[in-house]
């Protein structure tokens, strides 16, 4: 009967053999996870100490999830360290920014590892990932509930990848699926010259009596992202070598965005996207914003930023919102930052094509464009003419047969 190969990351028989008194020796061959056999030993007073000396050795090996390059993982492994071999696998690809790593790790810690960290990967079913989905999609926590689908389906395609799941049990689970969203929301004409007055007012306000007012830059970022509908995080990244406005045709180009990596908002030199690298011709009242901004003289810092904060450093995203909800108190309006994006969108949408609106967004294919970002007139356009013409062809049609039976009348029956 042929002998039964021993299993990848396992070991054979242990043999002990005292070598000299008090000293013995433990030995046994270890698979690791190409397949390859390794000879391991180790030495003690005993040979049951040097049994369990060897034990915890090959106990190591399997546990680390390393030998020469491979990485154990079973369906008897406990999702947890799976979870912490696919970061550091992510980690080793150099692919995923900083940012995404964040949410990512954002995800697994309060979502995924709670759920399923003592789970063993052959425990991780259909049926246990449908349990989490439903219950953060009822507490209508649906992009939480996406973001962690999505997140556990790579998890799971690595263990298939290494043959520790038979199947991406994700696969078949809920597809989680937002309500129907509401229609876009676009800003008015009035709204709008209600807002670039209520940003004025409120920058100029007078200084408390405490101290010097910060310079928050507020009219002049607004005016810049209704413009051009930019990311808040890409208008904040803009440099001013990004930056021609001396040309015949003004423009910017967007090479980065403003994210927060390990506690710290910094300039990634790359924007959300590879689509979202572009280059965006200025209107002349973006042109008068940011020669505004660049004449107040502020420091840019190491990357010469447009709108940096008083320090020299990124100006935080979330801090400029708040400004602008404190900007619109007396106004009575609530405008968000995205609200530009969806408003520029839907102009130039409905003045020329989709198309043009989603190079200007930066988006990958039109799709995202109108399901997000350009708001439906609900009009139909005028087709007046055209139905006109079905109308004329069909009467020059019934004309033409007429004419063609009239030409052959029939021939007279005793013919």
């Amino acid at each position: 009967m042929a002998r039964i190969p021993i299993a990848p990351g396992r070991w054979g028989t242990i043999r002990r053999r005292e070598l000299s008194p008090g000293v013995w020796r433990a030995q046994a061959q270890y698979r690791d996870v190409t397949g390859t056999l390794h000879k391991y030993e180790a030495r003690g007073s005993s040979g049951a100490v040097a049994q369990r000396r060897l034990e915890d050795k090959l106990h190591r090996l399997t546990a680390d999830g390393t030998t020469h390059g491979g990485t154990a993982i079973s369906p008897e492994t406990r999702m947890s360290p799976v979870f912490d071999q696919w970061l550091a696998e992510k980690r080793a690809e150099g692919q995923v920014t900083p940012q995404s790593l964040t949410t990512y790790t954002g995800t697994l810690e309060r979502d995924l590892r709670p759920a399923f960290g003592a789970l063993r990967v052959r425990e991780v079913t259909p049926v246990a990932v449908n349990r989490v989905l439903m219950a953060l999609s009822s507490s209508q926590k649906y992009d939480t509930a996406r973001q962690a689908r999505n997140v556990l389906s790579q998890v799971m395609m690595m263990c298939v990848r290494y043959g520790a799941a038979p199947f991406n049990p994700v696969r078949d689970a809920v597809t989680v699926r937002k309500p129907k969203r509401a229609e876009v929301r676009t800003l008015g004409l009035e709204d709008i010259a209600l807002l670039r007055k209520a940003v004025r007012a409120w920058e100029d306000r007078p200084a408390l009596a405490r101290g010097r007012r910060n310079v928050t830059l507020l009219p002049q970022i607004v005016d810049t992202m209704l413009g051009t509908g930019l990311r808040i995080g890409e208008c904040l990244a803009l440099r001013e070598r990004d930056l021609d406005l001396a040309a015949d045709v003004p423009t910017l180009t967007v090479t980065g965005t403003v994210v927060r990596a390990d506690g710290k908002l910094v300039r990634q030199a790359k924007p959300k996207s590879d689509t979202s690298r572009r280059t965006i011709t200025l209107p002349e009242f973006v042109v008068a914003a940011i020669t505004q901004a660049l004449d107040l003289g502020l420091d840019g810092g190491p990357d010469g930023l447009v709108f940096p904060s008083t320090a020299g450093t990124p100006r935080s995203p979330g801090r400029v919102r708040e400004q602008l909800r404190a900007a619109q108190e007396e106004a009575g309006t609530s405008v968000t930052p995205h609200d530009f994006r969806r408003t520029v969108a839907t102009q130039v949408a409905n003045a020329t094509t989709i198309g043009n609106a989603t190079a200007l967004l930066g988006h990958a294919d039109e799709g995202t464009t109108v399901r997000h970002y350009v708001k439906r007139t609900h009009v139909a356009p005028d087709l007046r003419t055209v139905i006109d013409q079905l109308v004329a062809q069909s009467a020059s049609s019934k004309a033409l047969v007429s004419g063609t039976t009239s030409a052959h009348p029939k021939r007279d029956a005793t013919a």
